[in-house]
């Protein structure tokens, strides 16, 4: 294995330089440290610090920590161990030195070491939330919001766009078309998938041209199945793109605009072709960057986003700085601030640090004794967070309950994703475990054991409603639900969208009488002249004159006058706007006829 790192050190010119010097700085230090004058084999000394020197540099070489003095461990802890080896050669006997096991009384080398490894831990207690709990809490700056600004927070979209496909499904179906090239199949295996909202078009290999509108995917790099695949074809080329609103729609391109696509650095490529040593390699030693994202540009060129991040008190409070863009055929690197950051990158807040800032949000209210003792209004967000979109901008999403919680939820928050702008809600209902739990409950999924993906969340005629998709055994999809946050009881399932939305508005009508805590449903009055109506089951469908391009729908259950409606009857409806061209009505009055 060391033979091979040198030989592709020399042949590939990798960029190494700044691990070895660092390494090498390590193997004096112990040098300097276990020299011991009453030491007569010299020869141990040398071989004792080539041997750190090497250990060292592989440890550095495939950890690839990050070498920076201020904020962050790996330097320190290597420092500290190197300090701590070179003790017992320095520390030998005068009247038997060459008894390597045969130690002398505590000497300046172990203060050295004990004050460095004080001085590190003195540091790392001093950054923590017992002495800076204030700090911590305020890291996410909440504003707390009426419910009623959740309709305006975050827009109504059309059922069809509602995300169907979570990350699994998304997994298989882009596994399932990569099969279907078995030349490509035996070479390359499907990446990490990553949502993204996509605005643009291009055109790909058959010189189709594909246009998105705000579209949520996937997209996934075509990875190396391992080490001498990538040592043959030393490229792979293209990548996966999936609709995540329709994953029958799934794209392996490997032609962006008429040129052919060659993704060199990635996560599975080896020495200088992998992503994280690329760049190491390229002035980021000493800087924090994390999550390795791969998103296209509105154009389809593939790239990777990484998370820039730095500590923002003391050595600890990690926070984003902005984000490193890698252009995965080129190797091109750009670094750009929050505020600089290219519109198409979705996401500039990594979903780990800001689930620990809200958590430091509803934790350290009132300091870090109450956190474990009293425990006064302590809230902590439900397990897990999810993308929500809205008009193209991205959110983390959370409940947050109160400590030692359950199912029900005090409220929610929505995070963006870029500018980590935080909105609290507080407004009773389940949280995304009991939703999940609600949805599987139905007979629709009960009797056939169907499972129910991540809920997300989405604004339904006004109201917080989970969508989730429910899938077999198989892992196919097989139906969907809707849960509305603030009501447990108001479920719509249904073998479509359509049929589950249908089910949902109904039940909103049953439980809510529209309203909901807060705020009254989003909905729409006005008086309309009936074009054309129909039965279909107990469905009357419903167009109007002044109205082009929607149909209502309506039963009898709730508006008995539907039966004896004619078309050129003037009527006073109201429903809510949900973008979609089938419209349920929530109120029905024939104006020309009374029962």
């Amino acid at each position: 294995m060391v033979l091979l790192l040198f030989y592709y050190c020399f042949t590939k010119k990798i960029k190494i330089m700044v691990y070895v010097l660092f390494s090498l700085a390590l193997a004096v230090i112990f040098a300097a440290v276990s020299f011991n004058k009453v030491l007569k084999k010299r020869y141990v000394l040398w071989i004792a610090s080539g041997f750190v020197f090497v250990f060292w540099t592989l440890i550095n070489y495939f950890a690839m920590p990050v070498l920076s003095p201020w904020g962050y461990n790996d330097l320190w802890w290597e420092v500290i161990l190197t300090l701590w080896a070179a003790c017992p050669l320095g520390c030998l006997k005068d009247n038997d030195p060459d008894d390597l096991f045969y130690f002398c009384k505590w000497d300046w080398r172990c203060w050295l070491a004990t004050a460095v490894t004080a001085a590190f831990l003195g540091v790392s207690l001093y950054s923590s939330q017992i002495f800076n709990s204030k700090a911590y809490n305020q890291m996410l700056k909440v504003q707390e919001v009426k419910f009623d600004n959740f309709s305006t927070d975050i827009n109504v979209i059309p059922v069809e766009k509602m995300l169907v496909a979570d990350q699994n499904i998304a997994q298989k179906v882009a596994e399932d078309r990569l099969e279907e090239d078995p030349g490509l199949g035996s070479r390359c295996i499907i990446g990490r998938m990553t949502l993204q909202n996509l605005n643009g078009s291009f055109t790909i290999d058959d010189g189709r041209k594909l246009s998105f509108d705000n579209d949520p995917v996937w997209v996934a790099p075509l990875e190396h199945s391992g080490f001498f695949k990538w040592l043959r074809n030393d490229v792979t080329p293209g990548y996966i793109l999936v609709y995540a609103s329709d994953p029958t729609k799934t794209f392996l391109i490997t032609e962006v605009n008429g040129k052919p696509l060659k993704l060199r650095y990635l996560e599975s490529a080896c020495f200088n072709d992998d992503i994280e040593r690329h760049i190491r390699n390229n002035g980021y030693a000493s800087q924090g960057v994390t999550e390795h994202n791969f998103e296209i540009t509105p154009d389809g060129q593939p790239y990777w986003v990484l998370c820039n991040y730095g500590p923002t008190i003391g050595f600890r409070g990690y926070d984003s700085k902005g984000v490193v863009t890698i252009n995965i055929q080129s190797g091109e690197v750009s670094q750009y601030s929050i505020e600089e950051t290219p519109v198409w990158v979705d996401h500039i807040q990594p979903e780990e640090f800001v689930f620990k800032q809200v958590n430091w949000w509803g934790k350290y209210k009132k300091g870090w004794l109450n956190s474990l003792f009293a425990r006064v209004d302590v809230q902590q967000p439900t397990p897990g967070m999810v993308l929500v979109y809205s008009e193209g901008q991205s959110y983390w999403y959370t409940g947050i309950q109160s400590s030692g919680g359950d199912s029900a939820t005090s409220g929610f928050m929505l995070i963006n994703a870029r500018t980590k702008e935080a909105r609290y809600y507080r407004v009773s209902g389940v949280n995304e475990e009991e939703a999940k739990r609600i949805a599987e409950d139905q007979n629709f999924a009960k009797a056939a054991n169907y499972s129910a993906t991540a809920p997300v969340l989405y604004n339904v005629r006004g109201i917080p409603t989970y969508f989730m998709t429910l899938t077999g055994e198989s892992g196919n999809i097989t139906g969907y639900a809707f849960v509305a946050v603030t009501n447990r009881q108001a479920v719509g399932v249904g073998s479509s969208k359509r049929k589950a939305e249908r089910e949902y508005l109904t039940m909103l009508r049953r439980t809510m009488n529209d309203t909901v805590t807060g705020g009254p449903v989003m909905t729409t009055v006005k008086t309309l002249t009936i074009r054309n109506i129909t039965l279909e089951g107990n469905v009357y469908y419903l167009l109007f004159e002044e109205i082009s391009g929607k149909e209502f729908t309506g039963t009898t259950e709730f508006f008995r006058e539907l039966k004896w409606t004619k078309p050129g009857d003037k009527v006073e409806v109201s429903y809510g706007d949900n973008l979609s061209p089938v419209v349920p009505l929530d109120s029905f009055d024939n104006l020309d006829f009374n029962i």
